[in-house]
Formats: structure tokens, sequence, C-alpha cells
């Protein structure tokens, strides 16, 4: 049998969208190019955990957006959406909420029609608000048992502060305090067009845009109160090391890291590339030391996450307590390791090619061109960073990559929490 010919990835091209003004202000980012009739759109609200005046109000809002209207009630919106074959999900995240919509091109004006009354009508019933409570504090509970939870809560609770929208803890309590007036405030502050952007993919042509049209055009729904971000200050670590011990555990949970750069940043895209080699794949360094070699994990990785107003550099995995020592040890020797020596080429070569290859299939079809594009606007970065990213990355060697480790990989800058 005869292998195929590795092709080298030299040069990835991120196609423009096409661009629809409506009437009402918003603008619509639309990416075409597949066989079936279907539409995916995305309305992408400036809001999420940033514009809450309490915490969870956006979730809550998300969530609950087909709760019911004036017209009609959760389960006559779901049975309805059903009937079409489609999807509407909604979920709020830490920079803006998401409703989504899933359909065919013959129930397209249909399925907007009861989205359009969502967005415009939703009176958050009181039944269903407590319906969520109850499952989100149930849900909740299971939660609070996990270590890998607890870890991740106090290591963002402690590297934001407690109010701030990244590091907030949700509790009972919080929970509790959701009132239906508070999402109906947050609902017609947020959700309004002159706060939305729309995101197309899939197959249109003139007849859909017009029915898109037809109903966000006309979505003409104000607001007399203003969309509110307030920017905690970042609190100055004082005790970098946190340990929390319970009872029965026989792992601990471990997460290491700091903030980190933004995808704006030059350096953003060498450091991917150096996150890869540490621990971003199953091939990474961390995952060939201490889960192949030492046997001390069954899974550990490292990350960029990135959340527009901060970015989270951060080591997450789990081992046996008896490990657990050993486990921080090797994690901080394979930091110094790539701090004090030089990256093999090949190395380097092999997760380079990784790289390039997930940036590749992200540009493929018109669903992950639309998100690609989103991601990078709702980062306030210009799509064109992308293929500048992919120049830099194939660029880098391995002087330019021990610089970044001993630019970024500082664990004395960094938080340490282990849970068991």
């Amino acid at each position: 049998m005869t292998l195929p010919t590795i092709q080298h990835i030299e040069h990835i091209l991120f196609p423009k969208p096409s661009v629809f003004h409506f009437k009402n202000g918003i603008t619509a980012y639309g990416y075409s190019g597949i066989e079936n009739d279907i539409l995916r759109i995305d309305f992408i609200f400036n809001a999420g955990r940033w514009t809450e005046q309490i915490p969870l109000q956006a979730e809550f809002t998300a969530r609950l957006i087909k709760s019911g209207t004036a017209h009609l009630n959760a389960f006559e919106i779901e049975e309805k959406i059903d009937t079409f074959g489609s999807t509407v999900k909604c979920d709020a995240g830490n920079n803006t909420v998401t409703l989504s919509v899933y359909c065919m091109h013959k129930y397209l004006d249909e399925t907007l029609e009861i989205v359009i009354d969502c967005l415009n009508n939703c009176n958050f019933q009181q039944h269903e608000i407590d319906i969520f409570k109850s499952r989100k504090i149930a849900n909740l509970s299971v939660s609070q048992e996990k270590n890998d939870y607890i870890a991740d809560v106090l290591f963002r609770k402690t590297l934001f502060g407690e109010m701030h929208p990244y590091g907030y803890e949700t509790t009972s309590e919080i929970i509790n305090k959701i009132t239906q007036q508070s999402l109906l405030d947050y609902f017609n502050t947020n959700l309004i067009p002159a706060n939305c952007t729309l995101f197309i993919a899939g197959k249109y042509e003139q007849k859909e845009i017009d029915i898109i049209e037809k109903h966000i055009g006309n979505w003409n729904k104000k607001s007399s109160e203003k969309n509110q971000i307030n920017i905690p200050e970042l609190p100055v670590l004082k005790d970098k090391k946190i340990v929390v011990k319970k009872e029965k555990s026989v792992q601990a949970s471990i997460i290491i890291g700091n903030i980190s750069i933004p995808r704006s940043h030059e350096d953003f895209p060498g450091l991917v590339l150096l996150n890869t080699i540490f621990g971003g794949y199953f091939g990474s360094r961390l995952m060939s030391n201490i889960r192949e070699e030492k046997g001390l994990t069954y899974g550990i990785y490292s990350s960029l996450s990135l959340l527009k107003k901060h970015a989270i550099f951060s080591i997450q995995t789990d081992t046996n307590l008896e490990n657990k020592e050993l486990c921080l040890q090797e994690i901080y020797l394979e930091i110094e390791r790539l701090k004090n020596e030089l990256i093999p080429n090949a190395e380097i070569t092999i997760a380079r090619n990784y790289l390039l290859g997930k940036y590749l299939h992200r540009t493929d079809g018109a669903f992950n061109q639309m998100e690609l594009f989103k991601t990078y606007y709702i980062e306030d970065v210009n799509i064109s960073k992308f293929e500048d990213a992919v120049e830099t990355i194939r660029q880098q060697d391995a002087l330019s990559l021990q610089r970044l480790a001993q630019k970024y990989f500082l664990p004395d800058m960094m938080l340490e929490v282990v849970v068991g």
C-alpha cells in the first residue's frame, strides 16, 4: 500500500462574507455554499455577563426566552417549532447573548415569526421561571460535589474577583434572587435591534434574504435604558496556591494558570503554537510525559481561553491523591524545559501541521466560516488577523518559541488550585 503524500499548508485564504443592511439598522453577515435547503441564523447581542445588574440575569433571560408571550405559552412555542422541524435555542456567555435558529427554507417564514414574537413579547411566565430555578439548583448541588467544578470556581473567583462577571460563583441564594421583573428589565434593555448583529449560514438566495428582511428588518423594539458595561479591576493575587481537602476523595483536580494575552496581541499566534506543543493536543509534552510515560492521569491539557476582555492560560488535570505532588512537579518541569531548552524542529513541525490543519478545517464550508468570522467579530478583531496568524505560525522557530516561553510561562505569576 502506498501512503498518501503529505501536503504542507502554505496559505489559508479566508473568504469575505456577504453583508446586508436592514432598514432597522441591523447588519447581517452571510456565508452561503451548501446544497441542502437549510439555514442557520444567529442573533448576537452585545450583552452577556458584562451587562448584568444582578448575577445570572443574562443566563436566565436567554434560557427562558421561549417561556411564553402574549400570544403563545411555552408549550405552544415548542410545539410549533417542532412541527416545522426547526430548532431555536438561546444561551448567554460572558460577552454575548446568542439566539440561534436552524430551519428549512420552506418553514423560514413561520419560524422567524415565532422568534420575533419571543424577542418582542416574551413575558417570562412565573411558573417557567420556578421550574428553571429548581432545575438549576438541582444541577448545582450535583456539580458542587465534583472536584473539578470546585477547582474551576475557585480558580476564576481568585483570578478575577468575586464580583467580576468572569469570577462570581453561582449559588442557590443568587438563583433564588432572580425575579420576573429582573428578567424583563434585562430583556428590554439588552435584547433589542440596536444591540444586535446577525450571522447567516447555509444556502440562501434573494428569496430567503427577503423573508429575513421582512421579519428582522421590521423588528423595531427600542429601550429607554442604556446598556451598561462595568469593567471591575482585577485583584492582586496574594496567595497563589490554594489547596482544598475533601473527605473521601481519591483524586485531586488541578488547575494552574494566569491572565494571558488577547487574540489581537502580536505574540498570540506564536503562543498558540507553543501551547499546542506544551499541552494543546494529544501529542503534547504534558500528555507524553504525565499520561503516557508516568501514567499519572488519564488526560492533561493546557489551553488559551479567550474572553474578549481578558484571556486565560490554564493547565488542567485530575490525578490520584498519592500522585498529586509528582504530577505538579512534572508540570513545572515541562515549563522549565520549554524555557531552557530549544524545541526540536521535528516536534515543532508536527505541532504546526496539526494546528494549521485545524485552522484549515475552520474555513471549510459555510457553517464553519460563519462560526470563525463570528468569533473574531465578537472579540473585535479584524478577520484579516486569521490569515496573519497562519503566516506567523508558519514562521515560528525554536528560538522564537523559547523566547515566548520565557516571556509568558512564568510559574511565579501563576495561580495553582488543587482540590481533593
